[in-house]
């Protein structure tokens, strides 16, 4: 039955943008994390370019990697998530709150209901992706409470690697939902992409859709 439902919604929907938009990228860089090979790889060319461009930044991103490195609770750990913080520095961050997950987790996702702050969003949901709990079930009770639509359509995305083919349903009614309501922004994708993830998760052969 799900992979009926999901069939249907791929031949129905589909992205067309001439630029990621903000789900697409969060979806890509949460797979790249799920690969830690990869990830390293296209970190270090990445490094590599931005500091050839950018020399003066170097500095900067290791002062800041130090500082992060040397956290000892939670409550700095949210505190840096608050700032900007520069992307080169981002798995350090994500991994020293790793560190306090047991501690981090229950705060990410009750932050994530009022929180307007798009770096920290975007921080969250890759700290709750990578995290070990059982989260998709608190994710999608707090989520009609969420006040962001950009944070709604992160945690959409970060469900496609936590929740079960049985909530495609449910993805579909927020696709539609976010699509109706903002139709001029890219929230809808959120759910676009968690049902791909869920797609290739839960039938691997013979997919139902294409991402």
């Amino acid at each position: 039955m799900n992979k009926k439902i999901l069939e249907q919604f791929f031949k129905e929907n589909t992205i067309q943008s001439d630029m990621p938009t903000a789900p697409a990228l969060a979806h890509f860089y949460l797979a790249l994390e799920g690969d830690p090979q990869a990830n390293e790889k296209v970190r270090a060319v990445l490094d590599e370019a931005v500091f050839n461009e950018q020399p003066e930044r170097e500095a900067l991103v290791f002062a800041e990697r130090r500082e992060i490195e040397a956290i000892t609770t939670c409550e700095q750990v949210i505190r840096v998530m608050r700032r900007h913080t520069d992307p080169m520095n981002q798995h350090i961050l994500v991994s020293k709150a790793l560190a306090f997950e047991d501690e981090m987790v229950p705060e990410l996702i009750r932050m994530l209901k009022t929180s307007m702050n798009t770096g920290f969003v975007e921080t969250a949901i890759r700290v709750l992706a990578k995290s070990e709990h059982d989260i998709a079930d608190e994710l999608i009770d707090i989520f009609d409470d969420m006040r962001y639509p950009y944070a709604q359509s992160m945690v959409l995305v970060v469900l496609g690697y936590k929740a079960d083919e049985t909530c495609a349903a449910w993805l579909i009614d927020k696709y539609k939902k976010l699509k109706r309501l903002y139709p001029n922004e890219s929230y809808c994708e959120g759910a676009y992409y968690a049902l791909c993830e869920i797609d290739s998760r839960f039938y691997p052969s013979g997919k139902a859709g294409k991402k």
